[in-house]
């Protein structure tokens, strides 16, 4: 046991010990956020009695998809601050040339390193569980059932190997919206899809954008607060690369702001006003679709009927029909006219051929 450690009471009491320790406050946001989830790997491969662990360091590597190298750094890191007392370190057996013996094999092949969970003894409140400085292997360790069931040797293969997000998706679709699964997701979102956001980790995204989701934002709503204002104008930048910003977390609550009212309440976002726009014109066409219908009844004697289409020799040839009592037809006056018209015509086809006769 370090000194000054004693054994963890709990996996969230080490997980909590970890994220308060003075050092770790002081990582970026991707390094916080690597160094918590090992550690939340070392906490979920501990027994409960003994808080001891010994998941392989390739085991952690491949469930949180990181660097063998990365998994190593923040495992030294943890048992340079006492955080991580070591009980056995792993063994490597080295076999001579043509033979099956190890030169330093002593029955049990390749081990895995044994650790036991550590926080600080003063902010203990049972000070029994710091007088053992001691810790003694796991059960599991020692008996075949418990050499068949976990990581025991430090270059056993796993039969199917397989990646374990911390989010298990990203689809909004997946989480009752609401929810902080859901906010979680749409954090994700807008982390993978601003790079100036991507400084920060989902869980702090979701802290600064909680109010607007769950107003009813989605990730691109905030994507778009955060490069215009309400009225549709563009933010200026005063910067030339987003690597100048020094304090995204701050520069992601002013531009925000701008969309809150005097109430604190968020304005609607842009696919609710896209929405609401929608919604506007799907009512007044309805409205006046309505209007015409109501037109179309209250007009005399019903909509006209439209008599069937004739070839112009057959409208040519075919008489007006003028209907019993219809007046609209041609009267004397209009037959005088064309008698008249006819008269002439005809004087003039007479001039025209006896003046080529002679």
């Amino acid at each position: 046991m370090p000194e000054g450690m004693c054994r963890a009471p709990s996996q969230q009491a080490f997980l909590r010990a970890v994220k308060e320790h003075p050092d770790a406050l002081t990582l970026k946001c991707h390094a916080y956020r690597n160094l918590t989830d090992v550690a939340a790997k070392l906490a979920g491969w501990a027994d409960w009695t003994t808080m001891t662990t010994r998941p392989t360091e390739q085991r952690i590597a491949d469930d949180l998809d990181l660097a063998l190298s990365t998994v190593k750094r923040w495992i030294r890191w943890l048992r340079e601050r006492g955080l991580l007392g070591v009980v056995e370190e792993g063994t490597t057996v080295r076999f001579r040339r043509g033979t099956r013996c190890g030169l330093d094999d002593d029955g049990l092949g390749n081990r895995a390193a044994v650790w036991v969970l550590c926080v600080p003894a003063v902010e203990q409140d049972a000070p029994d569980m710091c007088t053992d400085k001691t810790t003694t292997e796991p059960p599991s360790c020692t008996s075949r059932r418990g050499v068949q069931e976990g990581p025991t040797h430090a270059r056993e293969e796993r039969s199917s190997p397989r990646r374990q997000n911390r989010i298990s998706t990203t689809n909004e679709a997946a989480a009752t919206p609401g929810t902080r699964k859901h906010a979680l997701q749409i954090a994700q979102n807008i982390h993978d899809e601003s790079a100036t956001l991507r400084r920060l980790s989902p869980w702090y995204i979701r802290h600064l954008t909680r109010v607007f989701v769950a107003a009813g934002w989605t990730a691109a709503d905030v994507l778009h607060a955060l490069d215009h204002q309400p009225d549709g104008a563009a933010w200026t930048y005063t910067w030339t690369s987003r690597d100048q910003i020094r304090n995204v977390s701050g520069w992601v609550r002013f531009r925000l702001s701008a969309w809150l009212d005097e109430h604190g309440r968020p304005f609607p976002g842009k696919s609710q006003r896209l929405a609401a726009a929608a919604a506007q014109l799907r009512a007044e066409r309805a409205a006046l679709q309505e209007r015409f219908d109501e037109m179309r009844a209250r007009r005399v004697g019903g909509p006209v009927e439209l008599p069937p289409r004739l070839s112009r020799a057959e409208a040519l040839a075919a008489p007006p029909v003028a209907e019993p009592g219809d007046t609209s037809g041609p009267g004397e006056a209009y037959r005088a006219a064309r008698a008249v018209l006819e008269a002439k015509r005809l004087q003039r086809e007479a001039e025209r051929l006896r003046w080529l006769a002679s």
